[in-house]
């Protein structure tokens, strides 16, 4: 096999009797897009640094801020609620009569349902939910255990008010009508 010439790697090399032959580089070719096509790609490459720097540029302030800062500024997930005592009550109207009170009464007595005077008289905590029932005031009460700590009662508060629940006070402290 025959080169048409061959160089010297170095001059140290060339006393060895080493000797590389001398090939041309290859001629790349780029391929030809579209206007449209280039337009999207110089779009895709100029934003490319914005979402890297954001994730960067959080993990590096992270660094400076405190454990009760990181924990405020972390949105409150579904663990929370996981975590919360959520149940469903159910009271008689006040337009309801005796006869039908009595029944619904003895109706949660026969199903094992708890009272629930705390809602008010004749309210009951059924095991689900009663849809479609007349006369009955139906609704949840979601509250929180009783031992939180400052920054979950701020997440607590913040999950119930980005949910637009209402304070339910006659449940306990820190309880919503979701």
């Amino acid at each position: 096999m025959a080169f048409a010439g061959t160089v010297s790697a170095s001059p140290a090399l060339a006393g060895w009797g080493i000797r590389i032959p001398h090939v041309a580089m290859p001629k790349l070719r780029w391929p030809r897009f579209s206007r449209r096509d280039r337009a999207l790609m110089m779009v895709a490459v100029m934003i490319s640094p914005s979402f890297l720097a954001d994730p960067i540029g959080y993990g590096v302030k992270r660094l400076f801020l405190t454990a009760d800062q990181i924990a405020g500024k972390q949105m409150p997930d579904d663990t929370i609620l996981s975590r919360a005592s959520l149940f469903h009550v159910a009271c008689p109207g006040t337009d309801m009569p005796a006869a039908d009170q009595q029944r619904w009464a003895e109706r949660a007595a026969q199903q094992g349902w708890s009272r629930y005077p705390e809602a008010g008289a004749g309210c009951f905590r059924p095991d689900r939910a009663l849809f479609g029932v007349v006369g009955l005031k139906v609704f949840s009460v979601a509250c929180p255990p009783a031992l939180l700590s400052a920054t979950d009662q701020r997440r607590w508060v913040a999950y119930t008010a980005d949910h637009g629940w209402t304070d339910y006070p006659a449940a306990g402290a820190g309880c919503v009508d979701p």
